[in-house]
C-alpha cells in the first residue's frame, strides 16, 4: 500500500472519530432528554457500539481493503480526541436545543389533535349516547303507557271477577294451609339433619 491511501485510511479513520463521538453525544442527549429506562441503557450501548464498529470496518473494507495497521487506530484516536475536545460541547448545547424544540413540537401536534380531532370526537359521541338514551326513554315511556292502556280492560274485569271467586277461594284454602304446614315441616326436618355432626 502506497502513502496516498495510507493518509487516505487515516483521514478516513479519523472522520470515522469524529461520527463516533457525534453520534455518542447525540445518543447521550436523547437518553437523558426523552428518559429512557436505566435498564435499558446497556442494550442501547451495546448497539450503539456495534453500529460504530460495523461502520468503521465498511469503510475501512472501502479505503484499504480491509487491512488494520497500527494508523487505523492512530487516526481513530485523533478523530475522537478531536471531537470531544473541539466539537463535543457544542454539539451538546445543538442537540439539547434541538430534542426541547421536537419535545414543544410535540407537545403543540397534540393539543391541535386534542383540540381539533379528540375533543370533537368525544363531544360527538356523548352526543350521539344522549340521543340514544333519550330514545330509549321516551319508547319506554310509550311503550309503558300503551300497556296500561291495553291492560285497562283486563283490570277492571278482573275487579269485578275476583269478589266473585270468594266462595271458590274458600274452598282452596285447606290445601294452601295444608302445603304450609307440610313445608314447615320439611323445613324443621331439615333443620335437625343439619344440626347433627
Amino acid at each position: 500500500m502506497n502513502a496516498a491511501a495510507q493518509w487516505m485510511t487515516i483521514v478516513s479513520m479519523m472522520m470515522c472519530g469524529l461520527a463516533m463521538g457525534l453520534v455518542f453525544d447525540v445518543y447521550r442527549v436523547a437518553s437523558h432528554r426523552f428518559t429512557v429506562a436505566r435498564w435499558l441503557l446497556p442494550a442501547l450501548d451495546v448497539v450503539y457500539w456495534a453500529a460504530a464498529t460495523l461502520g468503521v470496518f465498511r469503510i475501512l473494507l472501502a479505503s484499504n481493503e480491509g487491512e488494520v495497521r497500527m494508523y487505523v487506530f492512530l487516526g481513530l484516536g485523533i478523530g475522537i480526541t478531536g471531537y470531544f475536545g473541539i466539537f463535543s460541547s457544542w454539539v451538546v448545547k445543538l442537540s439539547s436545543k434541538f430534542f426541547d424544540f421536537l419535545k414543544a413540537l410535540f407537545r403543540f401536534l397534540w393539543k391541535l389533535f386534542n383540540t381539533l380531532v379528540l375533543v370533537p370526537f368525544l363531544w360527538i359521541v356523548r352526543l350521539i349516547a344522549k340521543i340514544i338514551d333519550i330514545f330509549f326513554i321516551v319508547t319506554a315511556a310509550l311503550l309503558l303507557w300503551t300497556g296500561k292502556l291495553l291492560f285497562k280492560p283486563f283490570v277492571a274485569m278482573g275487579i269485578r271477577i275476583w269478589p266473585k271467586l270468594l266462595p271458590v277461594r274458600r274452598k282452596f284454602e285447606p290445601m294452601v294451609r295444608a302445603y304450609g304446614r307440610m313445608r314447615e315441616r320439611a323445613r324443621q326436618i331439615r333443620d335437625i339433619f343439619k344440626k347433627k355432626p
